[in-house]
């Protein structure tokens, strides 16, 4: 039976609350989540006792010195990520860092050379990554299941409003970092895209501010060219109300459309199958990361792929 891991937790936000600990109650057997701490300390203290956790602290760094930590969740600015996933991996922890890998490529570039040197597990929270249909979907472009892709298209649709959650987070009102919500939002997208697709060759777009409360910007529209020589289009706006899927891919014999909780592929003849999500991303990202760290299997993501995802990103910010 394997060991429990023992984790601390940096950032006791809405992440942590919404995200994180529905994760970590359904883990209970496999995770522990044994300290915390917040820069803001009574928020820390309220999530400590609603979530069961014994030890609050005022600082990361006595975060990394106590002994009962294997582990760090890092939940912060994206901009200060990196400063603690070196910090933690000094400190002899292992580390799951929340996405996007960093701020920039560039940061994210320098990052992985920097962390190359501890001899500890680095993982970046990516639970797109980890979702059954996310593979199913590469299954079945891999196996000549759609027939040759012709054309991709992603529909990012959200609305961004003050009656969401993360709207009112500070560093997201100022971020440090270019893309707003377009980077924080998109590299799940592109992460799925890149899996399925690789990288396109080509990238073309154009970029839009609509509500000022979303800096620097909350749109951004490309078209792409893949490898294949399948074409794409981009759509990521987060001041517009949708449910379309969030990518949808034409084959020659058969359509996907993949969305959050399910995959719809349509043959050319008509017939509809439906893959449903098996089981909560986090949850799954949560287990392998435990496993990796307890268990020594290997990481199934790796920083390098999110780097991509970031640069992806980046891409469609900078192509226009």
């Amino acid at each position: 039976m394997a060991r429990t891991l023992k984790l601390g937790l940096i950032g006791t936000g809405f992440a942590a609350d919404l995200l994180y600990l529905p994760a970590w109650q359904r883990l209970k057997d496999r995770i522990e989540v044994v300290a915390c701490t917040n820069r803001t300390r009574a928020k820390a203290v309220k999530f400590a006792k609603k979530a069961g956790i014994p030890t609050v602290v005022d600082t990361a760094e006595e975060l990394f010195a106590l002994p009962e930590v294997d582990a760090v969740m890092i939940s912060t600015p994206i901009d200060v990520v990196p400063r603690y996933v070196l910090a933690a991996l000094a400190a002899g922890k292992a580390v799951l860092s929340e996405k996007p890998i960093a701020a920039t490529p560039a940061d994210a570039r320098k990052l992985i050379r920097a962390a190359a040197k501890y001899d500890r597990p680095w993982m970046v929270g990516e639970n797109v990554a980890f979702m059954s249909h996310a593979h199913k979907l590469k299954e079945l472009i891999d196996g000549g299941r759609l027939g040759d892709v012709r054309f991709v298209e992603v529909r990012q649709l959200e609305w961004m409003g003050p009656k969401i959650p993360f709207f009112n987070t500070a560093w997201r009102a100022t971020p440090t970092y270019p893309g707003g919500f377009v980077t924080d939002g998109g590299v799940h997208i592109a992460n799925l895209v890149r899996r399925c697709m690789g990288d396109p060759v080509t990238v073309k777009s154009i970029v839009g501010s609509f509500n000022p409360a979303l800096p620097p910007l909350d749109t951004a529209v490309a078209a792409m060219k893949f490898e294949t020589g399948a074409l794409g289009t981009w759509t990521s706006c987060f001041t517009a109300h949708g449910d379309w899927p969030w990518l949808r891919v034409f084959g020659s014999k058969a359509n996907a459309e993949w969305r959050w909780k399910d995959l719809t592929v349509t043959t050319a003849g008509g017939k509809v199958t439906r893959f449903d999500n098996r089981e909560e991303g986090f949850t799954v990202q949560f287990r392998h990361f435990a496993d990796v760290v307890t268990k020594g299997v290997p990481q199934r993501l790796l920083p390098e792929e999110n780097l991509g995802d970031l640069r992806l990103i980046e891409r469609i910010l900078q192509s226009r």
